[in-house]
């Protein structure tokens, strides 16, 4: 393997950070409409009409998909806290600092690249750099760890393909 696919190995394990993280905040929107729609002004006095296909209970059915995106929510949130932890440990392996910085500035901490230069008082051009150095010392540093995950996930999809055929 390249240093190229290596990089790409690690840059495939840290997006699944930023992937669930994202999924998070749009779970949270979800449940902030779900519940602006609670509160909305929406139920005006109307005439009476006749109903013919018995009550809906629309407000229990609301407070109901709340809870359970809450629960998901929470269960990813645990999962992202994991995440975090486990790139944490495995970025701490890199002896250089300023790549240990970035990496965790930018896939634990999910800022910008201009938020991280500034922060480090660097070019962004220089950031990029150590940040390219970063990624193939964390590579090489954990190896074993990122090609078993994708020997298990090439394994998953093989049996999940298996199993719709």
């Amino acid at each position: 393997m390249n240093d190229k696919d290596l990089s790409q190995q690690a840059k495939e394990y840290f997006a699944q950070i930023r992937k669930t993280d994202r999924l998070i905040h749009r779970l949270d929107s979800t449940i902030a409409t779900l519940r602006s729609s609670l509160t909305s002004t929406g139920s005006q006095l109307k005439q009476d009409k006749v109903q013919t296909s018995g009550p809906k209970n629309t407000l229990e059915e609301t407070i109901t998909k709340i809870i359970d995106l809450e629960a998901k929510i929470n269960a990813r949130i645990d999962e992202l806290v994991s995440m975090k932890q486990e790139a944490f440990t495995m970025i701490n392996r890199i002896p250089d600092l300023d790549q240990q910085n970035i990496l965790i500035g930018r896939y634990i901490q999910l800022k910008k690249w201009e938020d991280i230069s500034e922060e480090l008082n660097y070019s962004m051009q220089w950031v990029f750099e150590l940040h390219g150095k970063g990624l193939l010392a964390f590579a090489k540093a954990n190896s074993d760890f990122l090609n078993n995950r994708e020997n298990q996930s090439a394994t998953g999809s093989k049996q999940s393909k298996e199993s719709v055929e």
